[in-house]
């Protein structure tokens, strides 16, 4: 089987290929330890690997065959989107785990402990819906397809002594690199508003996509783009934990309106709900605190960013390799070259919640 259409070129076959066949043995390792619930990381593994391979499927769309298109598109994001709420859960949940067992004052413990119990009935319900995901796409035989069809296409590539490159290769790449830098630098202007929660949120989906572009051409670049795929990865681990931060505020206003509901229908007044709301309020001024510090340093970050031409050199180095391509990357000491922060799509979302919680409770015992 030969997923690709007979009009695209060798260089473009082999990346496809080597990215597709990745994903899909990443994605097939963790079905197991999806279906075990003992754990959480499998879940997240799983999800990373089918947003890549669905970055996979929207480049190299016009190069595969339709129906095969078609086919891989559907199962995929069916278990992308099987997948995606009890990660959300398993984070949150971890989070929470970690805060209550570090608290010291007793009047914050109910509030944190009654939310901790209501997602843990939550993630519960929700595994049935990740088993049919995982089920579903094991059914349907496209890991195997994929991992099959594109050994096939590796292997005849590799007794070619072919590489992923090419003229057709470097047109494509550039073309999509600077439509997905535009739609990340549309969203810029929201960086002046602290409150423009839709924008960032945008602002975090381009810059993910740009980071995936780029991670899948990286190969034919040679390096080249190294340290632009980490300042984007940088750019989208800041507006991915800003994000966070806005779906805790949410989460904490529906939860809080919940209880109250709950209190004044079983005493007639929420009298009681005062128990619970000095809980409640402590957490949304940690994730309130924790947006604002976080927000500052992607202002700080992008400024610099912008003040080093670092998205125009991104823009340079896309059209390819020229007389010497390595002499446009960012040296060791370059501008692009920011300190490695995790990666955005594969990080820990607990991290920054975990060490605001923690200064808060430090806050209030000084």
């Amino acid at each position: 089987m030969n997923p690709f259409q007979t009009t695209t070129g060798e260089g473009v076959c082999i990346l496809a290929a080597k990215h597709f066949r990745q994903q899909a043995k990443r994605l097939a390792a963790q079905l197991d330890g999806i279906r075990a619930a003992e754990d959480i990381e499998c879940v997240h593994r799983a999800r990373v690997a089918s947003r890549r391979l669905r970055a996979g499927l929207r480049m190299f769309q016009t190069h595969l065959e339709p129906e095969v298109y078609a086919r891989w598109r559907k199962y995929v994001r069916r278990v992308t989107s099987g997948l995606g709420d009890a990660r959300d859960k398993d984070v949150q949940i971890e989070v929470l785990c970690r805060a209550l067992s570090r608290l010291d004052d007793a009047l914050l413990v109910p509030a944190v402990a009654r939310l901790l119990a209501g997602l843990e009935k939550q993630r519960e319900r929700l595994q049935p819906k990740v088993v049919k995901a995982v089920d579903r796409i094991e059914r349907s035989g496209v890991l195997d397809e994929m991992r099959t069809a594109l050994k096939e296409v590796r292997s005849r590539s590799d007794s070619a002594k072919a590489e992923p490159g090419g003229p057709a290769v470097f047109r494509e790449a550039a073309e999509r690199i600077h439509a997905q830098l535009d739609e990340l630098l549309s969203h810029e202007s929201s960086l002046a508003d602290p409150q423009a929660v839709a924008e960032h949120h945008a602002m975090r989906i381009a810059a993910k996509r740009l980071r995936y572009t780029l991670e899948i051409v990286a190969a034919p670049y040679r390096r080249a783009l190294d340290g632009m795929i980490e300042m984007t990865r940088r750019a989208q681990t800041l507006l991915g934990d800003i994000h966070d931060c806005d779906v805790w505020a949410e989460r904490l206003d529906a939860f809080a309106e919940k209880q109250r509901a709950r209190v004044v229908k079983r005493f007639g007044h929420e009298g009681p709900y005062a128990r619970l709301a000095v809980g409640i309020e402590w957490l949304r001024g940690a994730r309130a605190r924790d947006r604002q510090r976080l927000f500052g340093e992607l202002v700080d970050f992008w400024g610099q960013r912008k003040r080093q031409g670092d998205w125009d050199q991104l823009r340079r180095l896309a059209a390819g390799p020229g007389e010497s391509p390595a002499a446009a990357a960012p040296s060791a000491n370059g501008s692009a070259r920011v300190e490695r922060p995790g990666d955005g799509a594969e990080r820990d979302v607990g991290r920054s919640v975990e060490a605001s919680l923690a200064a808060c409770v430090e806050d209030r015992e000084s």
